[in-house]
């Protein structure tokens, strides 16, 4: 049956806490069905979410899934699909597939043509990247959607949160930062977080903070040191 839902939201909205109730529903289902009736379904994410390992998504809450397929990228995503004609098809972290305008309509591409085929899709992310601009995937896709779930959390200051606000060492990071870092998988490591904040208390400042601007300095002599020592 064609349906197909969307799960978005800020940064600890609780997205992947509401993809997990859909997989336990799905799971329970399954245990007290004779195979005949199981509703199979298959697990992706994007090979860049880096918050779990390649077979696993975890919600914050603790929850774990560990039979995920990483792909990196629409095409191999297709071409993996492919292989479940019968199954219910679940993408965790949709937003990262999003790298430039190419891959966006391959993607939305790829659900349409998967919901023509009347396939039941299930799809997380954010709405929004650390910019505040509204991600296309799941934006252009809300027109095609049978359901809409859209867990909100409060910004520290008690209001609901509607953006995802990107730090480092605490700090708002600038407009003129990439959207995507180049490397998720060493993000912790110089200094970067997300929280979840209103319109009110989202920040996107010109330029970084002079203290975040020292603490880059540093990481770039400290590259640079490492780089010379590399070289034969």
């Amino acid at each position: 049956m064609r349906f197909l839902t969307l799960i978005f939201g800020t940064v600890g909205s609780g997205k992947t806490a509401e993809m997990f109730k859909i997989i336990n529903k799905l799971q329970e289902h399954n245990l007290r069905c004779q195979p005949a009736q199981f509703k199979k379904f298959v697990v992706f994410k994007p090979i860049t979410e880096t918050r779990s390992d390649q077979t696993t998504i975890i919600s914050r809450t603790g929850q774990t899934f560990n039979q995920v397929i990483a792909v990196n990228n629409t095409q191999n995503l297709k071409l993996e699909i492919a292989k479940y004609p019968n199954h219910i098809i679940i993408i965790e972290e949709c937003q990262l597939f999003e790298i430039n305008s190419d891959d966006i309509q391959a993607f939305v591409a790829l659900i349409k043509e998967l919901l023509k085929q009347n396939r039941q899709i299930i799809l997380g992310g954010l709405i929004q990247n650390s910019h505040g601009q509204k991600f296309d995937i799941l934006s252009s896709l809300c027109s095609e959607a049978d359901e809409i779930i859209n867990p909100h959390t409060t910004c520290n200051c008690g209001q609901i949160a509607s953006r995802s606000q990107r730090l480092q060492m605490g700090y708002p990071t600038p407009i003129t930062d990439p959207i995507f870092l180049v490397d998720n998988s060493f993000s912790h490591d110089l200094g970067y977080s997300y929280e979840p904040r209103c319109n009110d208390c989202f920040e996107l400042p010109l330029e970084p903070h002079p203290n975040l601007k020292t603490f880059r300095s540093i990481l770039a002599e400290i590259k640079d040191l490492k780089d010379q020592q590399n070289r034969p």
